[in-house]
């Protein structure tokens, strides 16, 4: 939401519906799947919970290599090249955007932002608090957003059948044991438990 007081300049807005569409088929494709309902009978759990556990890996390792810079160049734009639409750039809702502008600057995602009357003014609190101030941040912003982005998108769905097929191979015709699973899929027996409690719930149980 603009600030009173502070003139913003303009920024790109990739299209995150495109990238969401992307993310999604290149999702399902990594777990074997053509239609979400595929996943009920012509994919063994045994198989998906292995691909679906590779495929959380990878979206938090690509998460762990681009948030930091994501979160870099947001910063630097907020503070000292303010910009209509930067939260629709950066592929975040609002709160999840200040929430990793202050985790950036405080530590702390739900530290309130400091007020500024203009832009010098912002631009002073932001040496003040030791943000660094980068050049390409515009260009950094917009190459490491939609990777973010579509890699949360390709997590959030490979974690949701990931929880299925735990929930899946605890019960019959297959019975396994959560060390069983915890091994099978690469994953520790305390997330084979949390996945296993969450699909339960799902299912009413």
């Amino acid at each position: 939401m603009p600030r009173a007081g502070i003139k913003y300049g303009s920024i790109a807005k990739p299209d995150y519906t495109a990238l969401r569409q992307e993310a999604e088929q290149a999702a399902m494709a990594a777990l074997g799947l053509e239609r979400p309902e595929d996943a009920v009978g012509k994919v063994r759990p045994d198989d998906l919970v292995v691909k679906a556990a590779d495929a959380v890996r990878q979206a938090d390792a690509e998460l762990a290599l681009h948030q930091d810079e994501r979160d870099a160049a947001l910063t630097s734009l907020w503070f000292y090249d303010p910009r209509y639409g930067l939260v629709e750039s950066s592929g975040l809702g609002t709160m999840a955007y200040r929430d990793a502008i202050a985790k950036r600057v405080y530590g702390d995602k739900k530290h309130k932002l400091p007020a500024a009357e203009s832009n010098e003014e912002l631009a002073r609190v932001g040496r003040e608090l030791g943000v660094t101030q980068l050049e390409d941040a515009e260009e950094k912003l917009l190459e490491s957003a939609p990777i973010t982005f579509q890699a949360r998108i390709r997590r959030s769905i490979a974690l949701r059948y990931m929880q299925e097929a735990v929930f899946a191979l605890g019960r019959p015709p297959y019975n396994w044991k959560p060390e069983k699973i915890a091994e099978h899929a690469g994953v520790t027996r305390k997330l084979v438990y949390k996945h296993r409690d969450t699909a339960a719930k799902r299912h009413g149980m």
